[in-house]
């Protein structure tokens, strides 16, 4: 099972800030809201993105975390954002007796940094996973291939996303685990080489 296409984005911590305020913003009314909601819904819809054009609405990064994905640096910019006054965060127990954290918005979207198609599949994820609590989302993205294929803490790689049939042999996920590992090592040379390379000016004889 070959795994091809782009797994690596440039992040738009702007278009990230701008999700993470219009999805917390249209679920004040969901009683299952959470930031662990937030952060699957927000991989969701970048997947889902990426599918139908071929590039994620945020650019983020997901790691595989205990609750599902979530995006490589996501403290950093959570506070960022309490930094600078967007949101506030309101620690809760949910009815199922649950702690939990949301983030309220203090402000609105900025209707010029997401597009209408963006906040139409931001929509589209908000709608599917409408009725899961906390626990039932985080459990839904433990059976799927891009969980299944990657280890705590590892990078998710977009390219999975398209992977919706399980159950998977545990060849076919060792496999996949090969290739994405060789993957990571082949970028990780290429960015060792280029690094290497002097720069006119830089002494080069």
């Amino acid at each position: 099972m070959t795994m091809e296409g782009e797994t690596q984005f440039q992040l738009r911590p702007d278009k990230l800030i701008e999700a993470v305020i219009y999805l917390s913003e249209r679920s004040a009314d969901d009683p299952n809201f959470s930031v662990i909601k937030l952060v699957n819904l927000l991989y969701y819809a970048d997947c889902a993105a990426y599918l139908k054009h071929g590039a994620p609405i945020t650019g983020a990064t997901y790691l595989h975390f205990p609750h599902g994905p979530y995006p490589e640096h996501w403290y950093k910019v959570r506070r960022q954002m309490q930094a600078a006054g967007d949101v506030e965060v309101l620690y809760e127990d949910s009815y199922d007796g649950h702690h939990r954290y949301r983030l309220l918005p203090n402000r609105a979207v900025k209707p010029e940094v997401l597009t209408d198609e963006d906040c139409a599949i931001l929509d589209e994820q908000r709608e599917r996973f409408a009725p899961f609590n906390t626990a039932g989302l985080s459990e839904h993205s433990h059976y799927q291939f891009s969980w299944l294929a990657t280890e705590d803490g590892e990078p998710i790689p977009y390219v999975t996303a398209g992977v919706t049939d399980p159950p998977f042999s545990a060849n076919e996920i060792k496999k996949l685990r090969q290739e994405m590992q060789e993957e990571r090592r082949a970028v990780n040379d290429n960015a060792q080489q280029t690094a290497s390379v002097p720069r006119s000016g830089d002494g080069a004889v």
